[in-house]
């Protein structure tokens, strides 16, 4: 509930007069509160519009391009574009009927709060005019106030009489914390993990992560991704830090991917900032004593223009055996009308003055090396680098190469997103990066360990310590099931399971050059389902439509170079909503994206036999 302020530094309308004026001028600050009726049909609430009918701030009651529901939405309109930014929450996360709206607008940011819960929030430009402007307020709006400021949080907080309220609000409207952080996203309707930059700084595990809201899409699509952060000792028990980074201007259109290093007691983040008038990103960093509040240096660090200046992005740094600090900088080398993608070079002694070597490396990819990553483990060198999101390594015994390229040379499935690693207590190195959805930035927090083979190559398994952080809702156990045919497909029908839930179980194949696996579908025939499909002689996992023609391959789901299918082999699936995640004798991984039904499991054997062996099936609760 709100109450008057007692300052009377408002502008108090009256819900039951049509038009009122309200001639603030040219504004960049500006605090407008509502209490508003409604969640049941689309309509206006409350508009204010300046002089010649331009339209300034509207909260209304309707309906989105891609979103189930009514929501309550506001546009926000600027003389930076024609088109508004618009905050807004499902009328289903906040139940139909009265609620208290509060609108902050403080020049680079604006955010949503209903009930005192920040919902929603957007990073403009520009200025919202107001010159000779009115206000027309609707049947749904019971009272409504303009401060011609944005509200400090102590003066939003004393409109706010249930105060004690608003942590379980958050929780109603906004969704409970997960008791794992894997698949974890920021509480909201639109909010995602977007590019992971983990640290370990000898006794924290950091993951720094773009936080991302509306994928890719704030702020006019210029993305005003920030730095978000959380930490762990364990990956059982998480920290959920203020912005580390975050937009402070209006000239940022994103914070982007960067690295973490300590040096001196202080930490040091380097990124990339995008800005608003697509001008080159300019390469900075931010310092912080403790990891967690950093301020912006305001120094620029520049490369030569025989880079592709436009492109400059996602420097990680890291410090060599001789003390020389190395800065990799994604960019192309550009001959002419030639752009080669490629990871520039640069090297310093104290963090702050650089000087440019020649490229690290150039892969030779159609596109740039982006998010890169370089790392020692156990005597053996890894450069990291993705390419339209896949991740791909090379490796070496020295430390600057020459780089070999693996028989398997990347990480996890393309779906996993621009994975990066970290060391972590007891010689361990774990990798965090997010899943993707199609045409769609950002998603949930995935996190890995990574498996170092004896000939150096790489693997990645599932950490041990997110085992028996979910208590499961029932657990079903089969000892064993035989399927044989050599000619063609044989299956054994598990049923119905409901909800989200854990698959493990060993698969014994008996022919090198059949199928084997499991399905997923929404119907008891799998005539809309996925096959999680092993090919042993293939040495292939692939996730597949059950229904398709012969010849038809999903790349964005498929993995190769999977030793050991021949049998026997440990698998453990994790199928939720969304998407099915699956590591195979803790050696390899991968995730992909189904969004379908999967109500209905089976598994399946074609041309040959297989046993399976100890099948558990553990349900996991609703949230």
């Amino acid at each position: 509930m709100i109450h008057v302020n007692d300052s009377g530094n408002f502008i108090e309308l009256n819900p039951t007069q049509a038009e009122q004026p309200l001639d603030l001028g040219s504004v960049k600050t500006l605090t407008v509160s509502a209490r508003v009726r409604g969640g049941e049909t689309s309509e206006e609430l409350l508009r204010i519009q300046g002089k010649l009918g331009t339209s300034a701030i509207l909260i209304r009651s309707g309906e989105q391009a891609a979103v189930d529901g009514l929501l309550l939405s506001v546009d926000l309109y600027t003389d930076a574009k024609d088109k508004p930014l618009t905050l807004s929450v499902p009328w289903n996360a906040i139940g139909a009927g009265e609620h208290d709206l509060l609108l902050r607008y403080n020049s680079h940011i604006v955010e949503l709060f209903v009930d005192g819960v920040l919902v929603d929030e957007d990073w403009p430009m520009g200025s919202v005019q107001l010159e000779k402007a009115t206000v027309q307020t609707y049947e749904g709006t019971l009272e409504a106030k303009v401060w011609p400021h944005a509200l400090t949080e102590e003066e939003r907080n004393n409109l706010l009489q249930d105060k004690e309220g608003v942590e379980n609000r958050e929780t109603l409207y906004l969704g409970t914390e997960p008791s794992s952080i894997q698949y974890w996203k920021p509480r909201g309707f639109n909010t995602g993990v977007g590019d992971c930059m983990p640290y370990f700084d000898g006794e924290t595990f950091h993951v720094y992560y773009l936080f991302d809201r509306r994928g890719h899409a704030s702020k006019w699509s210029l993305g005003a991704h920030q730095w978000a952060h959380i930490s762990t000792k364990d990956l059982k028990n998480w920290t959920h830090h203020p912005m580390a980074v975050a937009v402070t201007g209006e000239w940022e259109g994103s914070i982007c991917t960067g690295s973490v290093i300590k040096e001196n007691n202080e930490y040091y983040a380097f990124y990339a900032v995008r800005a608003v008038d697509g001008s080159p990103a300019q390469l900075t960093y931010a310092v912080s004593n403790d990891g967690i509040e950093f301020t912006k240096s305001e120094a620029y660090i520049t490369i030569s223009s025989r880079y592709l200046l436009s492109s400059v992005r996602d420097p990680h740094v890291f410090k060599d055996a001789e003390g020389i600090y190395h800065m990799l900088v994604t960019t192309s080398l550009v001959d002419g009308v030639k752009h080669e993608g490629c990871l520039a070079h640069l090297t310093s002694g104290d963090l702050k003055n650089w000087q440019e070597e020649e490229p690290f490396i150039v892969p030779g990819y159609h596109g740039e090396p982006e998010c890169s990553d370089y790392f020692e483990w156990n005597g053996m060198y890894y450069l990291i680098f993705s390419n339209d999101g896949l991740a791909r390594y090379r490796y070496s015994t020295k430390p600057f190469g020459p780089w070999l390229r693996p028989a398997m040379d990347t990480i996890d499935s393309v779906q996993l997103r621009v994975p990066k690693t970290a060391a972590f207590p007891g010689g361990r190195r774990m990798v965090t990066g997010f899943l993707s959805g199609p045409g769609r930035y950002g998603g949930e927090l995935v996190i890995r360990e990574l498996v170092q083979e004896e000939d150096g190559s790489l693997g990645l398994k599932f950490p041990a310590e997110f085992e028996g952080l979910t208590t499961y809702a029932e657990t079903q156990h089969i000892d064993q099931v035989n399927l044989a045919n050599l000619n063609g497909f044989s299956e054994h029908l598990i049923g119905r399971v409901e909800g989200e839930y854990e698959l493990t179980f060993e698969a014994v194949p008996e022919h090198s050059t059949m199928f084997y696996g499991f399905s997923v579908a929404g119907d008891s025939e799998f005539k809309q389902g996925n096959d999680i499909r092993f090919e042993p002689s293939n040495h292939k996992l692939g996730v597949h439509d059950t229904v398709c023609v012969g010849f038809q391959e999903d790349e964005v789901s498929s993995i190769y170079h999977v030793q050991g299918l021949q049998g026997p082999v440990r698998v453990k699936a994790v199928v939720k909503e969304a998407f099915i995640d699956i590591c195979v004798n803790d050696q390899r991984t991968s995730i992909s994206r189904i969004n379908r039904e999967h109500a209905y499991l089976r598994f399946f054997a074609q041309f040959g036999a297989v046993s399976f062996h100890n099948i558990t099936i553990r349900s996991i609760p609703s949230r």
